[in-house]
């Protein structure tokens, strides 16, 4: 079936990418601490560093990678939740890496564990993170999303920058649920600037899935076919793990069945034939025109 040939692509294909390479900073005794997960650990080459002016470059270190995008390699930013102790390097990064939107898509509590540390100040009062004073502007809370925007102020030069944090209630959504809604919140809110941020609590699996969704949605508008296991593929050789989860995997493919349904479609029939065409996903951009043109016509 077509989801034992996404399982076996998935567990077989996947897993062992990456693997092979350094995260010799990431395990420095210096930096164990500010590693959430052992086992989730930035690769050397790709590592986002604060600046520093230790000759060691021993601080310039934060559990982030440059992930690649549609038009280049380096347009976002996977990150885990920060922990107490590095609240001030996440917003260092955030001010560094001029980052516009931080799209969260965790709870800082979920299941009863801690998750994410609360980064960010809550009403209107300011924060002082290291060197840098974040304001809130404002909140706007929705059933599926929350929208935050600060000012972030450096103490030194009094520049000022904007930035904006997204909470996706991702788990509101699941894998079994119509995907409308859930696009109407990620095309409005999630990665629409260039550098976006998106963190989890280890910043792989529903951020990996994320970031895939939005690649793969901008690929599909523009080449009219997309490529689901090799833009993983080319994630995991950035950070382990990008896209945990089979039940992931699977919700992209999902995804993108779903926007090929034409628009007028009733929702509670828009899975009925998903799969029919799953297959089409791999195959070149013909296939897929040719499939629009027999929706066009149904």
């Amino acid at each position: 079936t077509f989801h034992a040939l996404l399982s076996v692509a998935f567990m077989q294909c996947l897993a062992p990418v990456g693997t092979d390479q350094t995260r010799k900073t990431a395990i420095l005794p210096e930096n164990k601490t500010k590693n959430r997960f052992n086992n989730v650990l930035p690769y050397d080459w790709c590592r986002v560093k604060l600046t520093t002016s230790d000759p060691d470059g021993i601080s310039d270190y934060i559990n982030a990678n440059y992930m690649p995008g549609y038009s280049s390699n380096r347009e976002y930013i996977a990150t885990q939740g920060p922990l107490p102790s590095t609240v001030n390097d996440f917003w260092r990064m955030i001010w560094e890496q001029r980052v516009k939107r931080i799209v969260m898509v965790t709870n800082c509590i979920e299941g009863g564990r801690t998750k994410c540390e609360q980064y960010w100040p809550t009403d209107s009062k300011s924060c002082l993170y290291g060197e840098l004073l974040v304001t809130m502007r404002s909140e706007q809370q929705e059933t599926n999303w929350t929208l935050r925007e600060f000012n972030l102020k450096d103490q030194f030069s009094h520049l000022v920058i904007g930035s904006s944090l997204v909470f996706v209630n991702y788990n509101s959504f699941g894998t079994d649920t119509v995907m409308r809604a859930f696009y109407v919140t990620f095309k409005a809110f999630c990665l629409s600037y260039y550098n976006a941020c998106v963190s989890l609590s280890a910043g792989v699996g529903r951020t990996g899935t994320i970031i895939s969704l939005d690649v793969l949605l901008q690929q599909l508008e523009k080449e009219q076919a997309v490529g689901i296991n090799a833009f993983v593929h080319k994630m995991r050789l950035n950070r382990p793990y990008m896209v945990q989860t089979e039940s992931q995997y699977v919700f992209l493919h999902q995804c993108i069945m779903d926007s090929l349904q034409p628009k007028d479609t009733n929702e509670e029939n828009i899975y009925e034939n998903t799969y029919e065409n799953a297959d089409m996903i791999y195959v070149n951009a013909t296939a897929l025109q040719e499939l629009r043109r027999q929706n066009a016509n149904a």
